[in-house]
């Protein structure tokens, strides 16, 4: 994955991730060295003001600790938090306030999951150290989709369809049809 001049996020804040998800997924591990900010300028044609602000950024988060003559160093990163969504529970993301950022230690342009469960007060999670597991209702992870609803356009059929959800979400490919 590369940082993109044309997105709207800010390219230290596209870097900040990259580095993130390096670092999360264990490719890059505690005292492990992140490059230096003219490696990653180079890398990544940014600049060494923009590798800068991207380091700052997981330093303020604590997932590395900089260090002048040494370098940035990844720490142990905190482990990801599994929720569980009882059903009707309603889960959104958007971008944290400050207040909600420094309650939650989010790091900057890292959306938050708010998750409300029905009868309790929202619950906000940073969405780089949160999974959300959905119970099965019932057929071991089957959904049922009712009234002629559809996947995606191909996919119709009154009364409903019985979906299996796959590994990897793609727009009309992230389900396939189960015939009874």
């Amino acid at each position: 994955m590369n940082v993109d001049p044309a997105s709207v996020w800010p390219l230290s804040a596209q870097l900040a991730q990259l580095l993130r998800e390096r670092i999360r997924s264990g490719r890059l591990g505690p005292g492990d060295r992140v490059p230096s900010e003219p490696q990653l300028a180079r890398e990544y044609s940014v600049s060494r003001d923009t590798a800068q602000r991207a380091l700052a950024m997981l330093a303020d988060e604590g997932l590395i600790t900089r260090r002048r003559g040494v370098g940035s160093i990844v720490e142990a990163a905190d482990p990801v938090t599994e929720v569980k969504a009882r059903p009707g529970t309603r889960i959104s993301a958007r971008l944290p306030t400050a207040a909600e950022q420094q309650a939650t230690r989010a790091g900057m342009w890292v959306p938050l999951l708010a998750v409300e469960e029905p009868g309790w007060p929202e619950k906000l999670y940073p969405a780089d150290r949160v999974v959300v597991v959905v119970p099965p209702e019932e057929d071991e992870g089957s959904v049922e989709l009712r009234d002629g609803a559809s996947v995606c356009p191909e996919v119709t059929r009154p009364g409903g369809i019985r979906a299996q959800p796959l590994p990897s979400l793609d727009s009309c490919t992230g389900f396939s049809q189960i015939t009874p």
